[in-house]
């Protein structure tokens, strides 16, 4: 049986499926036959989500198909865009946000304001730069920073590694978050952070009292080949990876070779799992003050 556009995961209301062409019969029987999914009253899915992100976005996304001038915002405009999760907790947990031309609170419909929404596969939303900095300032800088920091990317025009590590481009990025909201994480974004792992451990170096690092720094090795270090600490390196990187003889040789390579030029290494980052990142704090203090006295 085909199905009416849109397709696939992105909710649509009984009324667009009747409009188009299918037999209020042959909309009973898919519904009986588990063929289409009812989210809300009067809004069906074709199929459900398998991931998180997934089954709340489609959620999202009902409250929207049948209403005109609202739009997705904060936690939900964040879905819409594929943002990282900085909560620690399921998607499905995060309330719908939405905003329309009036408030009813009663419905969870927040004013719009002046805000302008894009479109995106869900549904209309807010930009990412907006639904980021909505998100990041109900957060603490460690979480908030997962989620501005790859809009911080986005606004830099570029995914090269070189640009996006200088100094030029991340003060340009800055102002231009700043533009949008003066706060904590918008002063100390960094669009050259390639992971939300990163993120979270370099502001929980800022919380701990370190000084500001960089994030994707490009170092040689005594080599000569060019690496990138994921954050750079006054001639440490600091590495975050999931321990699955480590599992495979030939990523484990190469891994060990880049490390070899850049340790002759003088650099130092502390590596960091990732799941032991989010699991207990007060104690990650800790073995940081500990090998930073023995780097310094090393290089001493």
């Amino acid at each position: 049986m085909d199905f009416p556009h849109p397709l696939g995961p992105h909710p649509f209301s009984r009324a667009q499926i009747l409009a188009a062409g299918l037999p209020a019969h042959k909309w009973r029987e898919a519904i009986e036959s588990g063929a289409l999914s009812r989210l809300r009253r009067g809004v069906y899915v074709q199929e459900t989500g398998r991931d998180d992100r997934t089954r709340y976005a489609q959620r999202v996304a009902a409250e929207l198909v049948t209403r005109r001038d609202h739009f997705a915002i904060a936690d939900s405009a964040a879905a819409f865009h594929e943002l990282p999760n900085p909560w620690f907790a399921p998607w499905s947990s995060r309330p719908a946000r939405i905003a329309g031309p009036r408030s009813r609170p009663d419905r969870h419909i927040e004013p719009a304001g002046r805000l302008e929404p894009v479109e995106t596969p869900w549904g209309p939303a807010v930009d990412p730069v907006t639904a980021a900095i909505g998100v990041a300032a109900d957060l603490p800088l460690p979480q908030a920073l997962m989620v501005v920091d790859p809009v911080a990317t986005l606004l830099a025009g570029t995914m090269d590694r070189f640009t996006l590590a200088s100094q030029q481009c991340r003060t340009r990025v800055r102002r231009l978050l700043q533009e949008r909201a003066d706060l904590p994480v918008t002063r100390l974004a960094d669009p050259a952070a390639e992971s939300p792992a990163e993120s979270f451990y370099r502001g929980h170096m800022l919380v701990a009292g370190f000084p500001e690092s960089r994030c994707g720094v490009p170092r040689r090795g005594a080599s000569g080949k060019q690496f990138f270090v994921d954050i750079l600490l006054d001639g440490l390196a600091i590495e975050i990876d999931g321990a699955v990187k480590y599992t495979g003889l030939e990523a484990l040789t190469a891994e060990k070779l880049r490390e070899d390579d850049l340790r002759e030029t003088g650099l130092g290494f502390h590596r960091v799992f990732v799941e032991h980052l989010f699991a207990d990142p007060s104690s990650e704090m800790e073995r940081l003050h500990h090998r930073s203090a023995r780097h310094v006295r090393r290089a001493g």
